[in-house]
């Protein structure tokens, strides 16, 4: 797998290296969650497939919502059937600080583009995923949990990308905007931290659900088979 080492400054002379691959992610974080509307399952179960939300804008002939910041839940027709596309209010342009000559709308049809998991262990997904759980819990959304070993051998052409932030939530710091463009999703050999770091792991299109994949109606459990 892709690795590299990583200079941590703030060490003087003697700096540690952090090891990044996508092997010792899997150990870190062995599972990876994905937060849908229960509407939603009899399509993925039937497909077994999980769909960006641009792969669906496109197979509903709705392109015009692929830059266009979703301020509420977006339901489309989907050859016959309604899917449920989530919103995106905490996307707040005024707590970004675009990068890489990226427009908001640019970034916009870049989170179009991906499937989004919460990386997580045997206890559930990370604290951003429980936050986002806990933010549409009233909705009574389901929550599908794959192994990240399994999602891979699921989809060896794919390759995971990383962030180290919740990327639909940018949030102002002590006055510091969030920064998103080209970089916030980046290969294991790029990302410059140490794998706890990740906070969401996507893919590029879509991926198919491996067959061992689980579902429930809380991040930390009971789930059952998905299929």
């Amino acid at each position: 797998m892709c690795c590299t080492r990583w200079r941590i400054r703030g060490f003087g002379n003697r700096l540690p290296e952090v090891k990044v691959d996508v092997d010792r992610c899997t150990e870190v974080r062995p599972h990876l969650d994905h937060l849908t509307d229960e509407s939603n399952l009899d399509r993925i179960r039937k497909e077994k497939v999980l769909s960006c939300a641009a792969g669906l804008m496109k197979r509903a002939r709705c392109t015009d919502l692929l830059r266009t910041r979703r301020q509420g839940h977006e339901p489309i027709e989907v050859e016959g059937s309604t899917v449920l596309l989530r919103d995106q209010k905490p996307l707040l342009s005024g707590n970004m600080e675009l990068t890489g000559g990226f427009t908001f709308e640019d970034f916009v049809e870049a989170l179009n583009a991906r499937v989004f998991f919460w990386p997580g262990t045997d206890e559930g997904p990370i604290l951003s995923g429980r936050n986002h759980f806990a933010r549409y819990a009233v909705e009574l959304p389901v929550m599908l949990r794959c192994r990240f070993q399994s999602l891979l051998s699921a989809n060896l052409a794919a390759e995971p990308l990383f962030s180290m932030y919740n990327s639909g939530a940018p949030r102002c710091t002590n006055g510091r905007k969030s920064p998103r463009g080209p970089n916030t999703f980046l290969k294991a050999c790029n990302f410059p931290r140490s794998p706890s770091k990740v906070v969401e792991v996507t893919f590029i299109g879509r991926v198919e659900i491996p067959e061992d994949a689980e579902f429930g109606a809380d991040p930390k459990g009971p789930s059952q088979a998905l299929f």
